[in-house]
């Protein structure tokens, strides 16, 4: 799907931190599980809403816009693989519903996970007819290297590291490894570290064992459908019935 942009796509608007409250998407829960088969409950429901898993390197973040599948930032995935299921290109857009309407308005859902540039993940694709994000839920993982084992390990959105995987669930580090607070006017700027990190990512899973644990797991959850690259063509993004989502506003007042 081609979007017609009214910016450029390597506009980067100066946002100011204020927040209004505004218009239209669908917050908490029901966003969470709007473009998934079945709510995610646990990783084997992930499973079962994941066509491909892959991983590759965010290069930039772009801003988009069409009248119906409304404002979109989009995460180029390069050098992109599949771990499970099928990829076809090496290059992979992630459309996720929310950035720019115009010069002083941005549409902003903090349910849907931000992917940073320069930055290297693991990602769910969904299997489903999705609109908000091609994203499952949060299963996007940052690939961090232990500097100790010399290791990739997983980082989750909530800025904890992955310790452990299994049926019931995912364990997290104690403590966060990346600090999550967005900067309103580099949203997509590369997370930092924080100050002892080191000492939380030694205790993290590798990816191998990750990628073992969900070899594991899909004996129970086998992945099925495929991924669709382009939001669903049956919605239109400002008509829908939700709770009120924030808008950034460019110019305080």
């Amino acid at each position: 799907m081609r979007y017609q942009e009214e910016t450029s796509a390597r506009r980067r608007p100066q946002f100011i931190g204020l927040l209004l409250t505004a218009i239209l998407v669908v917050t908490s829960n029901t966003g969470a599980i709007a473009d998934s088969i079945r709510a995610v409950e646990n990783p084997l429901d992930a499973l079962a809403s994941t066509a491909a898993i892959v991983e590759g390197t965010i290069r930039e973040n772009a801003y988009t816009f069409d009248p119906a599948a409304g404002p979109r930032t989009v995460a180029t995935l390069a050098d992109a693989t599949a771990d499970f299921g099928r990829l076809d290109d090496k290059t992979l857009p992630l459309a996720t519903l929310g950035g720019p309407i115009s010069e002083k308005q941005e549409l902003f859902i903090p349910e849907l996970p931000v992917l940073t540039d320069d930055t290297r993940y693991l990602v769910f694709l969904t299997n489903a007819d999705w609109f908000f994000s091609p994203v499952v839920e949060n299963y996007v993982f940052r690939l961090e290297t232990d500097p100790q084992r010399g290791t990739d390990v997983l980082i989750a959105p909530s800025g904890r590291a992955v310790v452990g995987l299994s049926a019931d669930g995912l364990e997290f580090s104690q403590e966060p490894v990346v600090d999550t607070q967005i900067d309103f006017i580099s949203p997509h700027a590369k997370l930092r570290l924080r100050d002892g990190a080191a000492a939380q990512l030694a205790t993290a899973m590798s990816k191998q064992d990750f990628l073992a644990a969900v070899r594991d797991l899909l004996k129970a959850a086998p992945l099925q459908g495929e991924f669709r690259s382009s939001p669903a063509r049956d919605r239109v993004w400002n008509q829908i019935t939700a709770e009120a989502a924030p808008l950034r506003d460019a110019n305080p007042r």
